[in-house]
């Protein structure tokens, strides 16, 4: 075991911790994946089974690629082309690894896109939603807190109301002359409770 120590404690190291790669990096390992099926895809055309992790599928007249499964562009909206060989998937391929490395505006789609991808995945595990609609769902309990926590104002406010609502149904009634006139008699010829106990 000493031997063990003293041969590799020299080369000890701290682990890489996830997600430590850059966006540019992350990206063209998955341009050299797809690149990884596409030979694999040469060597066995008739026995290839692996089209759901591709980038590429044969559609009519040679083969449609895709920039990438998290749905971005390579800018301008470009992110599907139909090329006619395989060559054409090699050298797209390879171009767009280029542009990732190259070009600012892609660079930071693919941030923008990583960072989409980890809300869902954060959002995934904890059985929430993503942050953007955690606010707007919390919002809705804490209203309805307020309400509860106070009812004499929630009774205040609903008798502040009702004037309001008697006002509005009193205009048509009055319209309606002779139901509002036998409404009122009834009323006016009724005694109220105090009056009708000291008789």
């Amino acid at each position: 075991m000493a031997n063990f120590l003293d041969k590799w404690s020299s080369k000890k190291a701290d682990k890489p911790k996830a997600g430590a790669r850059n966006v540019v990096d992350t990206f063209r390992a998955r341009v050299a994946e797809q690149k990884a099926y596409l030979e694999e895809y040469e060597r066995d055309t008739a026995g290839f089974k692996k089209w759901r992790s591709t980038w590429f599928q044969r559609v009519p007249g040679g083969f449609g690629v895709t920039v990438g499964r998290d749905s971005i562009n390579a800018g301008h909206g470009l992110s599907y082309v139909v090329v006619e060989a395989v060559q054409d998937v090699a050298e797209f391929l390879d171009d767009l690894a280029h542009h990732a490395e190259h070009d600012t505006g892609f660079q930071q789609a693919l941030e923008q896109n990583r960072r989409r991808r980890v809300a869902l995945l954060n959002a995934a595990k904890t059985g929430g939603v993503p942050a953007t609609s955690k606010g707007k769902a919390k919002a809705k309990p804490a209203a309805a807190k307020t309400a509860a926590a106070k009812p004499a104002a929630a009774k205040a406010a609903a008798s502040k109301s009702a004037p309001k609502a008697t006002r509005a149904k009193a205009a048509p009634a009055a319209a309606a002359a002779p139901a509002a006139a036998e409404v009122t008699k009834a009323r006016r010829t009724r005694k109220p409770k105090a009056a009708g106990a000291a008789e």
